[in-house]
């Protein structure tokens, strides 16, 4: 056939233009969500009112409380202080004995703690005519010169003393600073020292501490003993 056959012309595609999509082969792309604010209450008005009023008063009240625990401990420690130092006090006293358990003639002159706790005793004195003495052999020669040169030289009074200051003195315990054991020679001294320890010439004082350094001061009068910062005892002092 010699006629030119005529063909359908076919159009050329379009090319195409490639996308997100396209790049990704099974990506399905994701889909945004919008964020408003979050709204904590009831939606009732009336009852968030009543709920913040609620907390606000919770909070008050714990802090209230809070507050007295705290002031309740602090009390509860004062006290606990407190007893302490009352188990520990110390009371010193002074007396004098005549006589002992076989019936003789014993003089002594005696300190007694009468407290709770131990006495620890920094200083003691004897005054004789406001005249302080730091021994018994001082003290006796000014009081009672004659009544003791008497029982030495007829007779075998035993005199002793015993150094006061420095000593720890347990509680219900005594210590005696003078005692005499007269034989028939020494009951005038003996009378005389007795008598001495009733009247205003004879006068005792001491500075003593409980185991906290609680410290007091007293003239074994029927004052109380008086409270001091310490008991100041000078390097080197004699004391009795």
């Amino acid at each position: 056939m010699d006629d030119a056959i005529e063909k359908d012309e076919i159009p050329e595609p379009s090319p195409q233009i490639p996308t997100a999509e396209d790049d990704m082969p099974g990506q399905i792309p994701e889909v945004g969500h919008a964020h408003g604010p979050h709204s904590h209450g009831s939606g009732i008005p009336w009852l968030d009112i009543v709920v913040g009023v609620s907390a606000m008063f919770i909070s008050v009240v714990s802090l209230a409380v809070s507050i007295e625990h705290g002031r309740t401990m602090e009390k509860m420690v004062d006290q606990n202080q407190n007893l302490v130092v009352a188990n520990t006090l110390p009371l010193l006293t002074l007396g004098d004995s005549i006589g002992d358990t076989s019936g003789k003639s014993t003089m002594r002159v005696l300190i007694y703690n009468g407290g709770v706790g131990p006495a620890v005793i920094d200083r003691f004195e004897v005054r004789y005519k406001h005249k302080l003495y730091t021994s018994e052999d001082d003290f006796l020669n000014a009081c009672c010169a004659a009544e003791l040169l008497k029982s030495k030289k007829d007779g075998h009074t035993r005199i002793s003393y015993s150094n006061v200051s420095g000593n720890v003195l347990p509680a219900r315990e005594e210590i005696d600073p003078i005692t005499i054991n007269p034989d028939k020679a020494g009951m005038d001294l003996f009378h005389t020292v007795f008598r001495l320890m009733h009247t205003d010439d004879v006068a005792f004082h001491a500075c003593y501490c409980s185991v906290l350094d609680e410290c007091w001061e007293t003239d074994f009068d029927k004052k109380r003993p008086q409270p001091v910062k310490e008991c100041k005892v000078a390097p080197g002092e004699k004391l009795w």
